[in-house]
């Protein structure tokens, strides 16, 4: 009986003059694959079903039509090579994705190195990359080499990409290629049987995720521009005005600034980060001060942004592929290109400004574009056509109350059922009486809940009010912390369970921990704790070691090496993977209904619907994600949302 599963793996090798890659200038996959001069140079495939390999040159009829294609990031690369050349999959299947799944990172070297022995030609990758090198055409006859070495120079890396040459490629160096190509191939085949059984595992959302990453969101490259112009100019203000203050040239002004040595130097602060600079700048001297605004300016982070805008959206205006899938070992999405997980936060001035009317004045030139407005005004970039407009709804505080749900912290969670403020619940437990007012108390109380939730310390505690720029004073910071603890007992009861769970499952027997249920693999070499949904987060590599004082240390290999692992740390990820199961959900079922998202943020959905449908599609997706799964049934979920014409906070 013919298997119509069983997948054709496959790798393409390519060349273009389109930048790709980790260059800055790099574009998206698909645009790398839509640009006119990407060419495949060789397909190698391996058929599961009968063992059969093979190769494809361009030219020649692809020989599986029809069938299900497998590659190593197909959803991120291959799958738009066989687009262009119209292979015809019946689908798809991702093993960089089915990799992620089973805890380990999504890497094709990784994969190989820790599953086979066999890591990935480095060597051959490097001269296969070197191919879409573009260098310096040769010198025209009569043509001074000083000037022909200006103009080349003085071209824009996608003027270089248009008018160098690449590499020639003879027979031996594709022949280079071609094994190089089989490598990879032979590595995901011997992996295959051990990706396999997590094939049907997140499938669903697997599915939404692509659709999310096509359809992408329409972005306002008009608007992106003119702020980029209004921050060089703020930029050029600052430099002017730091020169002035030091009687330095501006350019001199640029180099002491962007240099975190010169600049401590030159300022007196104990380093250039961000949180210093913000603490060092209400009481800062003059030429600090200015020396503070020129390196923030020349910092902005708003420029980077608008810039991969620009350059990431496709020729219909769409800016697509900003979600990695599984990018975290929880299973959380990550961000790429624009990186839309970590927009601007608007400044304390502009939290409830309309970003709608905002953008309309300075599309009007009726707006002056200060570094708040223009950092305010990102999100705003992230539009919807005209006649349509964005509607979006996120869960409140989801990881507070999923903690408190599961760890059944009951003083918690009647504050949540209550409608009361748990920043003041804590700083009324911290400060032993009834806190009832915004103000520094509270702030210590917020501080608190976001420090301490998950194991965090003094130390952490104090690290969270360096970022949110709070001065503590002479504040009893273990006291802050003891009384956090006190307060939330059962959550401190979850860190132990997961712990004394996780270290069970390293010895051999299975164990839960509330409702994560933590069990050792077949072969002993890791652990998996099994969330409500069913899914699994993956331990690989975990242990548990002693040293020679008797005290035992657990640890798992993660993505960075050696991870070593607590109660805290426990907790943190199955809170975090739980969170991400219900946004999951609420993503499938709002996908079926045809609500179409467009976008998706930490624990926010964004759709894009007919203008005069806005009302009605934000109700339902307000009732779709406070709708439960039926492993959560009880979780205290709350979700509020918006709807305008352009993105906002």
């Amino acid at each position: 009986m013919t298997d119509d599963r069983a997948p054709v793996l496959l790798d393409f090798e390519s060349r273009s003059r389109c930048p790709f890659g980790a260059k800055a200038t790099a574009r998206t996959s698909r645009q790398y694959w839509a640009h006119p001069t990407t060419e495949a140079l060789v397909v190698v495939w391996y058929d599961t079903r009968d063992g059969s390999v093979g190769g494809w040159y361009p030219g020649q009829p692809w020989p599986h039509a029809g069938r299900i294609l497998g590659a190593h990031n197909a959803f991120g690369f291959d799958r738009f090579g066989a687009e262009r050349y119209a292979f015809r999959a019946a689908g798809w299947v991702d093993t960089s994705n089915l990799a992620r799944r089973a805890g380990l990172p999504g890497a094709l070297d990784e994969l190989g190195t820790r599953w086979l022995g066999v890591p990935k030609d480095k060597a051959a990758s490097r001269f296969t990359t070197s191919l879409s090198s573009v260098r310096r055409p040769p010198r025209p006859k009569g043509t001074p080499a000083a000037a022909w070495s200006a103009w080349w120079a003085g071209l824009t890396p996608d003027e270089k990409h248009a008018f160098g040459v690449l590499p020639a490629l003879d027979l031996d160096g594709f022949r280079r290629v071609v094994a190089y190509c089989a490598s990879d191939v032979m590595i995901m085949v011997g992996a295959w049987p051990r990706l396999a059984p997590w094939r049907d595992v997140d499938a669903a959302v697997e599915a939404v995720d692509v659709a999310v990453n096509d359809r992408g969101i329409a972005f306002d490259a008009e608007l992106a521009a003119l702020l980029l112009e209004a921050d060089a100019r703020v930029a050029e203000d600052a430099l002017a005005k730091a020169g002035a203050a030091l009687g330095l040239p501006p350019a001199e002004v640029a180099t002491v600034a962007r240099s975190p040595a010169q600049f401590t130097a030159a300022t007196g602060l104990p380093d250039a980060q961000a949180a210093t600079l913000a603490d060092a700048r209400p009481d800062a001297p003059p030429h600090v001060a200015a020396l503070i605004d020129a390196r923030q300016a020349l910092a902005s982070i708003a420029r980077g942004k608008l810039e991969a805008g620009l350059r990431l959206t496709n020729e219909d205006g769409r800016l697509r592929d900003s979600h990695r899938y599984y990018g975290a070992h929880t299973g959380r999405w990550s961000g790429r290109g624009m990186q839309l997980q970590n927009l601007p936060r608007p400044a304390k001035a502009l939290e409830d400004a309309d970003p709608d009317e905002l953008a309309a004045r300075a599309l009007d030139g009726r707006l002056d574009l200060d570094a708040d407005t223009i950092a305010f005004l990102v999100r705003a970039t992230l539009t919807a056509p005209p006649g349509r407009s964005l509607v979006a709804c996120d869960f409140s505080a989801v990881e507070a109350r999923a903690v408190a749900f599961v760890a059944n912290d009951e003083a918690a969670l009647g504050v949540f059922a209550s409608g009361a403020d748990p920043y003041l619940a804590a700083a009324s437990a911290i400060y032993g009486r009834t806190i009832t007012a915004k103000g520094h108390e509270r702030t210590v109380g917020k501080i608190a809940e976001l420090a301490c939730g998950y194991g965090g310390g003094p130390v952490a505690f104090e690290k969270f009010a360096r970022l949110m720029r709070v001065d503590l004073g002479g504040l009893d910071v273990r006291g802050v912390v003891d009384a956090w603890r006190r307060l939330h007992a059962p959550i401190v009861g979850l860190w132990r369970a997961c712990e004394s769970a996780f270290r069970k499952a390293v010895s051999g027997r299975s164990a839960w921990a509330a409702c994560f249920h933590y069990v050792p693999s077949a072969s002993g070499d890791a652990v998996a704790c099994f969330l409500p949904s069913g899914r699994p987060i993956v331990y690989p590599g975990a242990r548990a070691t002693t040293d020679a004082t008797g005290r035992v240390s657990l640890a798992y290999h993660g993505a960075r090496g050696t991870t070593h692992v607590y109660g805290g740390l426990l907790v943190e990820n199955a809170i975090q993977a739980y969170c991400r199961d219900l946004l999951a959900d609420a993503l499938v079922r709002v996908e079926a209904l045809g609500l179409r998202p467009v976008l998706h943020v930490h624990d926010e959905i964004v759709l894009e619907v007919a203008a005069d449908e806005a009302s009605d599609a934000l109700d339902t997706l307000t009732e779709e994600m406070r709708r439960l799964p039926s492993w959560a049934v009880g979780f205290p979920v709350d979700a509020a949302g918006w709807h305008g014409q352009r993105y906002r906070k």
